[in-house]
Parts: C-alpha cells; structure tokens; sequence
C-alpha cells in the first residue's frame, strides 16, 4: 500500500469535511422544515407517491399512514412474558478457486421464554449443496444469500408454529422485505420470484400463527421518508423525474426522527417500491423508527413489519415495548440479545469451514470420487506468511 499517498487523500477529506458537514446539515434543515410542514397532511403526500409510483415503477419511498409525520409514541408498558424466536443465518460462499464445489448455508435460532428464569433452547439447521449449478451458471454469492434470508424465514415459521403457551415474537436480522436479483435476466428474475414465493408463503404462515414478526435494522441508512418529502417538494408535473430529482442526498432518516426521545418510536409509513405489489393485505410492508438508546447516548433503528402487526395496536405496542426492553440486556451496545444469539449460534467459524471441507473431501474419495485440487492462485496465497488482514 502507498501510505504516503493514503495519508496525504486523509488529510484532504479531513479539510474538506467541515465544508461538507455544513452543506449537509443546511439539508437536514431544509428536510425538517418540510417534515413539519407536511405533518398532518399523510394523506396529500400519500396520493403523490402513489402517482409518482405509477410514473416510475422502481420509486423506493415511504408511504404515510395515519399517524402524524412528527408523531412520537412513548415506549409502551413493559410486556407480559413471551416466547421470544429469533433466526439468522450465515453461509459458506461457493469458492471457484477451492478443489471443492460446494456451499453451505447455516441457520440458528434462540427460543426464549421471557420473564421465566429459564434456559433458552438453541436450534441449528445446516444444509450443504454440492456441485449444483443455477440456470445462469454456477451458483454465486448473491444467490447463496437469497437461498439464506428466504429459508430465515422458513424456518422462523416452523419455530412459531410450535405448540406455544406464550404470544410469540419472531424476530429476523435485516429488512423485512426479501432483497434478491434486480437484473434483467429473466432466468435470474424467475429465480428470485421463485424464493419470493416461498418466503411470502412463510410470512402468510406467520400470519397464520398470529406471531408478533418483525425485521430489525441496526444503524439504518436508508431516506424512504426523504424520499417523500422531495416528491412532496416536487411539482407535480415533474414528478415523472422523481428520481433524477434529488433535493436532499445526503440525508437519511435517522437524521429526520433524531428528535425520538430514548425509547420513543416513530409514526408508521408504508413501504413504497417496486415489489409492494407482491406483499399484499396482511403482508403489506410497514416500518417505524425506534430510539432504543438511552439519555447519554441515542440509537436508532428501523423495524419493518407487515400490515397484520401495524394494524393491531396491541400488537405494535408489545413489539416496542419488548425491542426496547431485549436491546437493555446488552447494556451500552442496544441491540436485541435474542438476534445476537442467534446470530452466535449461525455463524461458520474459519475452523468449520475447514472440517466441512476435509470431512466433504474424504466422504467423496471413499466413494472413488475425484475432487481436484485447489487453484495456483489459492495455492500461493495459503503459502505460509501469505495471510491477509
């Protein structure tokens, strides 16, 4: 590396940032006058979205609901018990350059039983894929990943479709909505409608369970509701330009409800793109903002839910009384314990992945089976003081 070089770029970022902070937050402020401008017009801002997404298909922005745009809601009463599900996943990423052709994705999940002194229980489900090949080629990292947020959430649903004596919440890592393909490939694209398919099956199974189910993103960087208030800033015959439009870049959401006092939530909005569509009735996808920081420190966090969960206040409030309360239980770094154990559980270490690999390689030699060999260029970099930071 030119270190010479990377300090003197450090330094010039370094001067040049507090012209940039300043022109940022000129937007913040522009952004929060049109936030309080529009309060309690939801439904004139609403129908301008909704004409904007017919203009343009791939608009991502937020919808608003009922609520006021400024509203906060104080962290509700602490919730009775509940068996609270959480799941994640990891994988092992197919290697081109490994002798072996193969991946693996690995899915953990934590039962707890609040309130209840008792152990929670720990689930694991790995399931290994050899020598497979997707309609487009080999199988590639962003299909690994889609293969792992789908079966998420197959799995969470048959963990709350267990015989339960509590309210269940089931909790997943991540934005609600499935993220996948967004090329023009249509191989590609049935390939991910296909996943799209069973993880709405998966959600309606949820539905069916009445589980509290809710995705939940740390330190989010998203401008949905930006994105509003520049299409509320547009003409209305521009809008056909939303997205070239953008008056505000730079700023996010977090910046907008900076004003949630520790354990205070946002109004709900609902989401706006391409796939709403496809996430229909009870599945509609809705997100709210939630301080679960504290006095010396805020922190927020986005957390999506479907229609059936921001439409029963019961359920909401249980839902935020109980993300507050989960993220207490790691002190200083607010974050749900039970998606922190699950994630534990989940993740493949560098070690497993090598068991995985001689125990998959010696399976396939008793069988007489040629497994190859590693690159020249994986070779060269496993040679001993070859290892990268």
């Amino acid at each position: 590396m030119d270190l010479l070089s990377v300090k003197q770029q450090s330094a010039q970022i370094a001067a040049n940032a507090p012209q940039e902070q300043q022109r940022v937050q000129a937007l913040r402020n522009k952004a929060n006058e049109l936030l309080a401008e529009h309060a309690n017009k939801g439904a004139e801002l609403r129908a301008k979205v909704e004409l904007a997404a017919q203009l343009d298909s791939w608009l991502r922005a937020a919808k608003p609901t009922d609520e006021p745009l400024t509203a906060q809601f104080p962290l509700p009463a602490a919730p009775g018990s509940l068996m609270v599900i959480a799941a994640d996943g990891s994988q092992i990423n197919p290697d081109r350059h490994a002798a072996l052709n193969f991946y693996l994705v690995n899915l953990g999940a934590i039962l707890m039983r609040t309130h209840s002194g008792q152990a929670p229980l720990q689930r694991v489900q790995s399931e290994l894929h050899y020598a497979e090949y997707s309609p487009t080629g080999s199988v590639t990292q962003d299909q690994v990943g889609l293969e792992r947020d789908t079966n998420e959430r197959i799995f969470l649903a048959s963990l709350a479709a267990e015989k339960h004596d509590l309210p269940v919440l089931a909790l997943t890592d991540g934005p609600l909505e499935l993220w996948g393909s967004r090329t023009q490939d249509s191989q590609e694209q049935q390939s991910y409608l296909s996943a799209l398919e069973k993880y709405l099956t998966a959600l309606q199974a949820l539905h069916a369970t009445k589980a509290i189910t809710a995705g939940y993103v740390d330190k989010p960087r998203a401008d949905l509701v930006v994105r509003s208030l520049e299409i509320a800033a547009t003409p209305q015959e521009m809008l056909g330009d939303t997205r070239k439009l953008r008056y505000l870049r730079g700023v996010t959401d977090a910046d907008l409800f900076a004003f949630l006092a520790p354990g205070e939530r946002s109004a709900l909005f609902a989401h706006q793109n391409q796939l709403s569509g496809r996430y229909e009735g009870p599945l509609t996808l809705h997100f709210f903002y939630l301080n679960v920081g504290d006095e010396r420190s805020s922190n927020l966090a986005r957390v999506e839910v479907p229609a059936w969960v921001a439409q029963n206040r019961a359920m909401l409030d249980t839902l935020h009384a109980a993300l507050v309360e989960q993220c207490k239980l790691l002190g200083s770094r607010p974050y749900p314990y039970a998606l922190h154990r699950a994630h534990e559980i989940a993740v493949v270490s560098r070690a497993e992945k090598d068991e995985i690999t001689n125990m998959l390689q010696r399976a396939l030699e008793a069988e007489g089976v040629h497994t190859g060999d590693m690159s020249h260029k994986q070779a060269l970099k496993d040679l001993p003081g070859r290892g990268r930071n």
